[in-house]
């Protein structure tokens, strides 16, 4: 793992997110509101903060932020087809995780959690296949990893049917830590809809041969009306993951500008 590289992506791209991207521009406002000879910048950017945040804070807004990459994304994976294709594998993309004294459920995040109920609905639908759950954490504690694995096998999944990676910090390490399992053999890649597009691209950078298995579709069923137009906090956050995805994928562009990495050796099993 680059540690340098990771900490500079990380914030690079949460001075870009939108929170504090409205936070910097208020406070380089404000300050220039005190100096006489710059006052119209100031308030200049006083208004360019309080307009971004409106605009992402509109529904509508999110929409057109998210859309594309769920679309880029596609359906939700057939298990006949991932049969057909010799799919042996279902890699499970981890999100996020809680700490403290919580069960095995609460402690998955929203995302984690839908990831991982489409992985074991693909995993029901194909018999002898391996769950591979990946997601570690740069961060002390229970990984995500571990944390859904925990889930899986209070649900009934047998220890024998689970892989664990639990060593990576990001995407781009997940892909790289199961490269040497994964080969070149077809296997389904269950993430996020949103996330889909990067995670593609970040697993095939690795010579690896990924088949989308979207969940977590967050614009499905949009329908714009007076409600859509009213801003909401929840609004913002998808603006945020938006906002990730797409500096995240410009970041995979330029690191790969001249080549693929080296694959890692394969995890061990649970």
């Amino acid at each position: 793992m680059d540690i340098l590289g990771f900490l500079l992506k990380k914030v690079v791209s949460r001075l870009l997110f939108p929170v504090e991207l409205i936070l910097g521009l208020g406070l380089a406002g404000l300050l220039l509101l005190g100096w006489r000879r710059r006052a119209r910048w100031g308030l200049g950017l006083l208004w360019a903060a309080w307009l971004t945040l409106l605009l992402l804070s509109v529904p509508a807004l999110t929409y057109l932020l998210l859309a594309p990459l769920e679309e880029a994304a596609g359906d939700y994976a057939d298990p006949a087809r991932l049969a057909a294709a010799g799919v042996e594998h279902i890699v499970v993309l981890g999100g996020g995780v809680g700490q403290g004294q919580l069960t095995v459920a609460d402690r998955l995040h929203g995302a984690s959690m839908l990831r991982l109920m489409e992985g074991l609905r693909l995993f029901k639908a194909l018999p002898g296949a391996k769950l591979v759950i990946s997601g570690g954490g740069h961060r002390e504690g229970v990984t995500v990893g571990q944390a859904m694995r925990g889930l899986a096998l209070e649900l009934g999944l047998p220890a024998s049917s689970l892989l664990l990676e639990d060593q990576s910090w990001d995407t781009e390490d997940q892909a790289r830590l199961l490269a040497g399992l994964l080969q070149k053999r077809p296997f389904a890649l269950v993430t996020s809809a949103y996330h889909m597009r990067r995670s593609l691209a970040f697993f095939k950078a690795h010579g690896l041969n990924p088949l989308p298995a979207p969940a977590d579709f967050r614009t499905r069923g949009f329908r714009l009306d007076f409600d859509t137009l009213l801003p909401s906090t929840g609004s913002l956050h998808g603006a945020e993951i938006a906002f990730y995805e797409y500096l995240g994928h410009l970041w995979l562009k330029l690191k790969y500008l001249n080549g693929t990495p080296a694959a890692a050796p394969a995890p061990g099993g649970p």
